[in-house]
């Protein structure tokens, strides 16, 4: 096996520097004056590459000439690792290398290869990274990640620059989650949280500055969600909510956990069913939902006889509702509407 491996100095040596006389020096690539430290010149290393003998007839001898060291990347292993697509490394007489060695270079080919790879697409890599954990982090399906991602290349492909891209894929997150009609979709605040517990600067109006501007690559429209579509979810917390099963026993109450889910549910849902769209007035959704469940509590208790089970506070804590929300949309909205 030969390698060849040459190298041209472009410019001729020069051994004193044209500006002060000193004497020049060879730093790295570059030919600089040791006083002034003028650049005098640029060394160019060619990159090398390597002739297989043709005496030699095993399997790795399938390609007549090889890459060599790598001119573009600095303190890598200089050389390649057998074949991209290989799934068993062997030695240069064709032997396979022992389980314990195919295993150390096979880590060493994918943390070398990993450059290749992501070369001049590191913002990307990074970005999609990122959008893993926090789909492995909120529990979305794959339709919802591969929709996000979907939709941060489309606005990367047709935008020049971009103002943060971090925040971007929040919003692409945030839109894939409501054109998916996913079952339990997320509020900007969760996704801007989601993002904070990795310790990214995100928040809810970043979100909304993407969204304005980069809504236009986005050609699918999107339906606004309806309490209902909070509904499923928000019960799952307050019914997971810790002391619940307590302040029943506390109460009174007769019912198991999953009874009392079962009627809060049913209840819940006759009482959006009454409420139209003209009613709802534009209201926040998901506050409505948490209002919902606190008079569908009342009305339980008052069909059955017995004493209210939630209160404002423990539909507060669980679902992350501010308490005061709550009261405003209780009180203003459905207390005239279902209590008389």
């Amino acid at each position: 096996m030969i390698q060849i491996k040459p190298k041209v100095e472009y410019f001729g040596e020069m051994k004193s520097c044209p500006e002060c006389g000193g004497d020049t020096i060879l730093n790295s690539f570059e030919r600089i004056c040791r006083d002034c430290g003028l650049v005098i010149n640029e060394n160019f290393e060619d990159s090398s590459y390597i002739f297989n003998d043709k005496g030699i007839t095993n399997n790795l001898n399938k390609q007549y000439v090889a890459i060599g060291e790598r001119p573009s990347f600095v303190g890598g292993l200089g050389t390649f690792i057998d074949y991209e697509n290989s799934k068993y490394l062997k030695d240069k007489s064709g032997r396979l290398l022992p389980p314990n060695e195919q295993k150390l270079y096979r880590r060493l080919k994918k943390k070398y290869s990993q450059f290749l790879r992501i070369k001049n697409h590191e913002t990307e890599y990074r970005i999609f990274n990122i959008l893993n954990k926090i789909s492995i982090y909120l529990n979305l399906n794959k339709n919802i990640k591969n929709m996000s991602a979907y939709y941060y290349k489309k606005i990367i492909r047709n935008e020049k620059k971009v103002i943060n891209n971090i925040s971007l894929i929040a919003f692409c997150i945030f839109s894939a989650v409501r054109n998916e009609n996913h079952n339990a979709p997320f509020t900007i605040k969760e996704i801007s949280e989601a993002f904070q517990n990795f310790g990214h600067r995100v928040n809810p109006r970043l979100i909304l500055r993407d969204g304005v501007k980069y809504k236009k690559y986005i050609t699918k429209e999107s339906k606004p969600h309806k309490s209902e579509d909070y509904l499923t979810r928000l019960i799952f917390d307050v019914i997971n909510y810790e002391g619940l099963e307590d302040r029943l026993i506390k109460k009174r109450c007769d019912w198991s956990i999953k009874e009392y889910q079962i009627e809060l549910t049913k209840i819940c849902r006759e009482i959006l069913k009454k409420l139209s769209l003209d009613i709802r007035g534009g209201r926040n959704p998901f506050i409505l939902t948490g209002a919902t469940i606190y008079l569908a509590d009342k009305l339980m208790a008052k069909i059955h006889g017995k004493k209210s089970i939630l209160t404002q506070k423990i539909i507060s804590d669980a679902t992350k509702i501010a308490e005061y929300s709550i009261r405003d949309h209780y009180v203003n909205l459905l207390k005239p509407l279902f209590i008389k």
